[in-house]
């Protein structure tokens, strides 16, 4: 399995507008055929930092996921709005059974 997480720290004048793009960004990425799990929030002692939570079943799905234009309209958008650059970071993980 793969774990996705990152963080946008946004500018207030900037949140009305994150916010959407957030939300289509889950929602769509939640239909992926791949996606175990994917949710984003925001930190309640530091406002405007979102912080995003992905699980994904392998390196296909990721590269699947990253291939598509909304996910691409999304970290561009991110970029955009966020008042230092967003922090991804990818890790594989193994999942024990039992």
């Amino acid at each position: 399995m793969i774990v996705i997480t990152g963080a946008a720290i946004i500018a207030d004048e900037n949140r009305a507008a994150f916010k959407p793009v957030a939300e289509r960004q889950v929602t769509l990425s939640r239909a992926e055929p791949g996606n175990l799990a994917y949710s984003y929030y925001e930190d309640q002692m530091c406002p405007g930092r979102f912080f995003f939570y992905e699980e994904w079943r392998d390196r296909a799905a990721v590269d699947f996921h990253f291939a598509q234009d909304y996910c691409h309209e999304f970290m561009e958008a991110a970029r955009r709005l966020a008042v230092v650059p967003p922090e991804i970071s990818i890790r594989e993980v193994m999942v024990k059974e039992g």
